[in-house]
């Protein structure tokens, strides 16, 4: 195992022998840049200040001869041999992140319940898209106006995209993706997009709220906090109409082998066998927490849940800046989710 340290940000991380210094980044939470992660793109290059790093098949062609000679690395295809130090500017905002617009082929299709479908993209393996956990992108097909999507899994993978696609009465996309779309299909994407993603910088303990399928971005939201060894509070909320509604058995897990993650499921229309809460899922916040003074809240659902969260949990003490959200207004305007 080895150390890696980079002098433009301060930040130290741990790498395994074997491991390149990018995958070793990510799996540690850290920003660093990249493209295509095929050693091609040239977009992640650092500078060595101190150590040894190889390279399994030699020097990648996104680095010149004269770039390599001057201490030039590629993060994204080269090994620690020794502890290094390198300099290399980490991605701090969404500003940041390029977004692009890729060919993928669907991977798999998975039916979560009766209106909840799990759609698993597979993007080439000379392409990758970088995105911070939380963020969304447009699904793009030739015969339909493009549809945005919360990506559902951590950017651990960023070959792999993951989408929670909820069947809409009258739907037309989400009507195809449940009755016509068929794996090995080929699509868009365009993304990473949006503002709402996790803010790692801070230490608050944190509030997720989901409504239906606004788990997906906190899915991917909770995987990389794990991913990332991160030990700040966690407590998902996610609301629902019945209990066929909770369509991953995911944050149960979590919760029960994690004591920094809890989770309250909370059902608007229960049948008579529930025994957990009721009623509208940020009541149940409200009647959890005597202040919210200290904490950030991510909220990501229907957008009268949002707004109903936004508005009464600033009188429970909740900063403005600590509240960040995803409004699934699109669904509502174009009948899609």
């Amino acid at each position: 195992m080895f150390i890696v340290e980079n002098q433009a940000s301060g930040s130290h991380f741990k790498i395994e022998e074997g491991e390149t210094i990018l995958d070793g980044a990510m799996s540690n939470g850290i920003g660093f840049p990249y493209g295509c992660r095929n050693g091609f793109c040239g977009k992640c290059k650092a500078t060595l200040i101190e150590g040894e790093v190889a390279y399994e098949e030699g020097v990648p062609p996104g680095l010149s001869a004269e770039e390599a000679a001057d201490n030039m690395i590629l993060p994204c295809k080269c090994f620690a041999k020794t502890d290094l130090s390198i300099v290399v500017t980490e991605l701090e905002s969404v500003a940041d992140i390029e977004v692009k617009t890729l060919p993928c082929k669907v991977s798999k299709i998975e039916h979560l319940n009766a209106d909840v479908a799990k759609v698993i993209l597979k993007i080439p393996g000379s392409e990758s898209m970088q995105y911070l956990a939380g963020q969304y992108l447009d699904l793009i097909h030739p015969d339909f106006e493009p549809r945005a999507f919360s990506i559902a899994n951590a950017p651990h993978n960023t070959g792999i995209i993951e989408l929670h696609v909820r069947l809409i009465s009258g739907g037309k996309f989400t009507n195809f993706v449940f009755n016509e779309l068929q794996e090995k299909s080929l699509l868009k994407i365009e993304g990473p997009k949006g503002s709402f993603y996790l803010r790692e910088s801070s230490d608050k303990p944190m509030i997720m709220v989901a409504g239906g399928t606004g788990f997906g971005p906190v899915k991917a939201m909770v995987e990389h906090a794990l991913e990332s060894d991160s030990q700040r509070k966690i407590h998902i909320y996610w609301g629902v109409r019945s209990e066929q509604d909770l369509y991953m058995n995911l944050p149960n897990e979590w919760a029960e082998e994690f004591d920094h993650i809890g989770f309250t499921p909370v059902l608007s229309i229960p049948d008579d066998t529930w025994k957990g809460r009721t009623g509208y899922v940020h009541e149940a916040v409200l009647a959890d927490f005597k202040t919210l003074t200290n904490y950030e809240v991510y909220a990501c659902g229907p957008p009268q849940m949002v707004r109903s969260a936004a508005n009464t949990f600033v009188k429970k003490g909740m900063f403005e800046n600590n509240f960040y959200n995803d409004s699934f207004d699109f669904a509502y305007q174009a009948s899609e989710s």
